[in-house]
């Protein structure tokens, strides 16, 4: 697959500030949402840059050199290290726990964001995100926004990746659109998508709800 990304924020860090207060950093969703999102973005950065490949849901080495980022590059070593084959959702299920924190400090690095934690009265540690430029921060939100909008153009592949994460990570809401007509928007882009990113995002819904099962009493 060609690199489809562009100059700006890397698809995991868009995802990233539009699940996030612009303001106080609060997240705008819960961790079992929101954290299977944002491993799909990093598989799908690395897609998109033809670093991998998806077929069938599995994941292959197409392109095993170094992106110089510690994120991407730290996920890429380990599909080197492993091997081909892996299911999608395996590698999803093997980033997840990390990927919030790692995200979220390279947008610090970046300058967007600034890490902020305090220990609250259950004497657990709450971690806070808050923006250093709040234009910078809202910037992939309303431009989100702004091509779900437009029901008269075609998403591009990298918006609506994009769309169907921010839809499985439960924040089309953020948005400030009317959640049926957006749902049946990215719904419609995504049937469109390269089969590739088609598996992946299947496996980012199987990831989703399996975070999200209640265990039997």
């Amino acid at each position: 697959m060609n690199n489809f990304l562009g100059d700006t924020e890397r698809l995991a860090d868009e995802l990233f500030l539009i699940g996030h207060d612009d303001y106080n950093g609060r997240p705008l969703a819960a961790p079992n949402l929101l954290d299977p999102a944002l491993a799909g973005a990093i598989l799908a950065e690395l897609a998109l840059a033809g670093r991998i490949r998806i077929n069938r849901g599995e994941v292959f080495v197409a392109d095993n050199r170094a992106w110089q980022d510690p994120v991407a590059d730290r996920a890429l070593g380990e599909i080197v290290r492993h091997g081909d084959g892996y299911d999608a959702q395996g590698w999803l299920e093997f980033i997840r726990p990390r990927v919030h924190e790692q995200v979220g400090l390279r947008l610090v690095s970046a300058g967007a964001l600034r890490r902020e934690s305090r220990r609250g009265l259950s004497l657990r540690v709450k971690v806070r995100w808050p923006g250093r430029d709040p234009n910078r921060v809202a910037a992939p939100r309303v431009r989100l926004a702004a091509v779900l909008e437009r029901s008269d153009q075609p998403l591009d592949i990298r918006s609506a990746t994009l769309a169907a994460l921010v839809r499985a990570g439960g924040m089309i809401r953020v948005l400030g659109l009317p959640e049926h007509a957006v749902a049946q928007r990215i719904s419609a882009a995504r049937r469109l998508l390269p089969p590739a990113l088609a598996d992946l995002l299947n496996a980012v819904d199987a990831t989703v709800a399996a975070a999200t099962v209640t265990p039997r009493r």
